[in-house]
């Protein structure tokens, strides 16, 4: 049974040991024994028939079999056994018993599905010594029952999981007792609580700790917005409870409800009081309840929040043995009161494979309601990343996914999510019974915005302007204006996450909408005209951020901070520059907002993203209107352009931004601008150019008194020395660089200038020195989230360990660099990585890959004017040279062209494939195929 992967048919059999909590309290001495005895008899017995112990849980187990029958021969041989208090240690143990069957499934050595959790229900409701079977067990074993056993039927039972009644029979036995007490179902518990027609899925979590909850407080109150599930998990909790109220467990459902005063009438009339005309019925309520022990369910609060903290702090009052659980968007603010936020179902990770994807709570809950409409529905590789969209999108709520499933009768689920840009009219159509407000999911959102007050109203509509989330500030930023003050802002924020309609993170410092919720509001700021002058705001806002945050990007020791807050509000940034780039009076703020963030985008490996952006700011702007925006994006997008190996159109760019500047007469950016001319020029082999650029962009940041971008120019001009094979030359800048960064405190710089004394330790053949240096310089990028330089010195530090004949080494360095680089999508990167691959491959004698990762390096250098360094051209002059020897001028010649021919996607992920293949192999852990 140890099988995983698709579902299956099996039998499940539950067992635990009644009053083992009673027993480890009267017996903790002999308790540890005997429960050992127990779980080896438990598991011989069904080992011997077959079966497999798939986990124990305390004081029971969990236990599948292929065979029905066999499962029934396990439970009697296990009661016959334990039936002896001498096996136990001479400590009796009354152990119940459940089997169920059906489909099932094996997920990360546990078993899921209806069967699992229905069997555990059987059990539940048995008593020590018992053995319950349900009807599907029973049709399968009641014509071959073993050796003196027979069955009694008992009935129809209704279980503590709400849906359908289970019609039950009892296994009997010559030798095992047979007469029981009345069975442990909702039936022997004074209660109300409705049928569910649908199971329960997931919710594994909230479940136990809104049930740890409510064994510490007098009133729980679960909060959430619509549609979340709050009214499902209250029921199942009180179910789960109800062995603790003799009186009963009663359901009260508010939402009908409209006349506050009704409330008490409406709790008085569930308890079965007749109301008297010379009290109040809070006061009937309130004398009924104060000698009694039972749980009060109060369902769907919100509106009438108020006469509902009312009802609840007089009840808990008189009533020392009564609970409440509440459900409500917002809480009650009664003293005692215990709120539980209980959270959508959790959605698969992004790129999740099928068994991840199957493990989503929200996923489980769609296919079972889409097997309802479609009951072949299944989760399969080709759907599940289309599935997993879905529930992302829809924020693991759970009315909004059962919507979702009640179109798949009609839509595939592709064409669902196609039209879920449109959700509010997609998913409707639900239950016919169901209140209003449940049938569609605009009309569920309805009820909680009509329960706002209008500020309220206005600055939730304000607040879908945010992308994934914003910070008390900048809601206080773009959200005040007419109608609220900015002093107004922290009151109605914190309204609308008591009303579940905006959350909060763990550390109180943003806030979100969930997309749902954020799609709705975008609609009422749309329909109140509100929407470009609040946009307007948020586009100004980001603005001030990004220029802001653009001074701390330069390696200082704030900037890991400063990327952090960057990678938070990338999106917020994003909808800043659409915004900007919508119209030409509006792109002066983009082209700012580029030349501000243009570093960020490169050193997360956004450099692609960024220079998309930059281009179309640019291109919307008047070429006439020589701003100085302008010139700062034209140097961001030269920038990023020769960071991403587009080695002419950097040149171009950057030149026409150093003649804006020199026209501003912006001596700053004009010696930016002329330390990166200098590092295009290097990689064009314009040494002249280079050298000229670089000593001009010193002389200026000197002047200036800019000691952080001297460093940096400076450690150009030493990679120019390098380049051109001038070692000795390059000390002298870099000795100048090392002191300025260290003064400055300056850890990204200081790492520049080691990666390149560690290039000239590593040509020196000082590999320990070259090493030390590079992994220092690794560390800080690692620190500094700076993934373009990681690239390098994981290649650096991967051609060191090649140099020392450290195989295994090198390929994990070369696997790490070359899929960054595919990952930020930089053709100068690729193409260094192709070449090192390449001596890789000449080390491992496998010169046709060799050939053709020179042959795709060259064809990637040629399209984006990208000429070799010296040692760079030296280091392919020695793999051309090998696999020339070795595979004859033709051959080597032909494999060249493959590489050439190739698109760099397919390059890439060849080479990624070769180097996973050389390290399982180099580890001797490759499979046959």
């Amino acid at each position: 049974m140890k099988t995983t992967g698709p579902s299956i048919v099996a039998t499940v059999l539950f067992t635990d040991i009644e009053g083992s909590t009673r027993l480890w309290e009267l017996e903790p001495a002999r308790m540890p024994g005997a429960l050992a005895l127990h779980d080896s008899l438990s598991r011989a017995a069904v080992e011997a028939n077959r079966g497999t112990v798939e986990k124990t849980t305390g004081d029971g187990m969990l236990a599948v079999f292929a065979s029905p029958l066999d499962a029934l021969k396990a439970a009697i041989a296990l009661q016959l056994v334990i039936a002896d208090p001498d096996t136990t240690g001479g400590l009796p143990l009354r152990v119940r018993c459940g089997l169920h069957m059906g489909l099932v499934e094996r997920r990360d050595n546990d078993w899921f599905g209806t069967p699992v959790n229905r069997a555990a229900r059987v059990m539940a409701v048995a008593h020590g010594g018992q053995v319950l079977l349900t009807q599907a067990v029973v049709e399968l074993v009641r014509d071959n029952l073993p050796p003196d056993v027979s069955l009694r039927d008992l009935g129809a039972v209704r279980l503590r999981d709400l849906t359908n009644p289970e019609h039950v029979h009892q296994a009997l036995h010559p030798r095992l007792a047979q007469d029981f007490p009345a069975l442990r179902s909702l039936e022997t518990t004074p209660n109300n609580l409705p049928q569910q027609l649908t199971s329960f899925i997931g919710r594994d979590r909230e479940r136990a700790e809104a049930t740890r909850l409510l064994a510490g407080t007098r009133l729980l109150t679960i909060v959430g917005p619509g549609g979340i599930g709050k009214t499902r998990l209250s029921l199942q909790v009180a179910a789960d409870a109800m062995d603790n109220y003799p009186d009963g467990v009663w359901f009260m459902e508010l939402a009908p409800i409209d006349d506050a005063s009704l409330v008490p009438k409406v709790v008085a009339q569930v308890l079965g009081l007749s109301e008297e005309a010379s009290a109040p019925s809070i006061q009937s309520v309130c004398t009924h309840l104060a000698s009694r022990c039972l749980l009060l369910v109060l369902d769907n609060c919100e509106h009438l929040v108020d006469a509902c903290a009312r009802l609840a702090d007089a009840v808990l009052r008189v009533a020392p043995d009564v609970r409440i659980i509440a459900s409500s968007r917002e809480a009650m603010n009664i003293a005692g009161e215990q709120t539980y936020m209980l959270p959508p179902l959790a959605v698969p990770d992004s790129g999740s494979g099928i068994e991840a994807t199957a493990r989503s709570e929200a996923v489980q809950l769609f296919v079972e309601r889409a097997r309802l409409r479609q009951p072949a529905f299944v989760l399969t590789d080709q759907n599940s990343q289309t599935i997993a969209e879905l529930c992302t999108r829809l924020d693991g709520i759970p009315l909004a996914l059962e919507l979702a499933a009640a179109r798949v009768g009609v839509l595939p689920v592709d064409k669902i999510v196609e039209r879920l840009g449109d959700r509010f009219r997609l998913l409707t159509g639900g239950n016919r019974t169901a209140l209003p407000r449940q049938q569609t999911l605009r009309a569920l959102i309805d009820w909680s915005y009509d329960l706002l007050r209008v500020q309220e109203r206005t600055l939730f509509a304000r607040l879908s302007v945010f992308a994934n989330g914003w910070t008390l500030n900048t809601a206080e930023a773009v959200c005040s204006g007419p109608g609220i003050a900015r002093d107004d802002v922290l009151d109605l924020l914190t309204s609308l996450v008591d009303k579940s309609l905006v959350v909060q993170d763990a550390h109180h410092e943003r806030f979100r909408m969930l997309e749902t919720l954020r799609d709705y509001a975008r609609d009422r700021l749309q329909e109140s005209g509100d929407d470009e002058a609040t946009r307007s705001r948020h586009c100004a806002c980001f603005l001030a951020f990004a220029e802001e945050s653009e001074p701390h990007l330069e390696g200082g020791p704030d900037q890991p901070g400063w990327l952090t807050r960057l990678d938070q509000e990338h999106d917020n940034l994003r909808s800043a520059l659409v915004w900007g780039t919508a119209g030409p009076d509006r792109v002066e703020a983009a082209l700012r907002t580029c030349g501000a963030v243009y570093r960020f985008w490169l050193h997360r490996g956004h450099a692609r993203e960024g220079r998309r952006w930059c281009d179309l700011a640019l291109a919307m702007h008047a070429a006439e209107a020589a701003s100085p925006a302008r010139a700062k994006a034209l140097h961001a997008s030269g920038t990023l352009a020769w960071r991403l190996g587009d080695i002419a159109t950097a040149r171009s760019l950057l030149e026409q931004a150093l003649e804006l500047s020199r026209q501003q007469h912006d001596l700053q950016r004009e010696a930016r601008i002329l330390s990166n001319l200098g590092g295009v020029a290097i990689h064009q082999a314009d040494s002249g150019a280079a050298q000229t650029y670089l000593v001009q962009a010193v002389a200026l940041f000197r002047e200036q008194g800019n000691q952080t971008l001297e460093a940096r120019s400076l450690n150009n001009l030493a990679a120019l020395a390098i380049n051109e094979n001038r070692y000795a030359d390059a000390r002298a800048p870099l000795e100048r660089a090392l002191a300025l960064s260290r003064s400055m405190g300056n850890p990204m710089e200081e790492a520049n200038t080691m990666s390149h004394l560690g290039f000239i330790a590593q040509h020196d053949g000082n590999f320990p020195e070259a090493q030390a240096l590079h992994e220092h310089a690794l560390a800080i990028a690692r620190e500094f989230g700076v993934r373009e330089f990681e690239i390098e010195e994981a290649r650096h530090l991967g051609e060191i360990a090649l140099a020392q004949g450290d195989v295994s080494k090198t390929q994990a360095y070369f696997h790490q660099a070359l899929t960054t680089s595919k990952e930020i999508g930089s053709p100068l990167e690729i193409a260094l990585c192709l070449e090192a691959n390449a001596a890789l491959a000449v080390q491992l004698n496998q010169f046709a890959q060799a050939a053709g990762c020179l042959g795709a390096s060259n064809a990637l250098r040629e399209a984006n004017g990208m000429p070799r360094s010296h040692d760079a051209q030296q280091l392919c002059d020695g793999t051309l040279s090998a696999c020339r020897e070795a595979l004859g001028e033709a051959a080597a010649v032909a494999a060249i062209a493959d590489g050439d021919s190739l698109a760099p996607e397919a390059v890439v992920a060849n080479s990624l494939a070769w180097l996973q293949l050389t390290e399982r192999l180099e580890n001797g852990t490759a499979g046959g195929g």
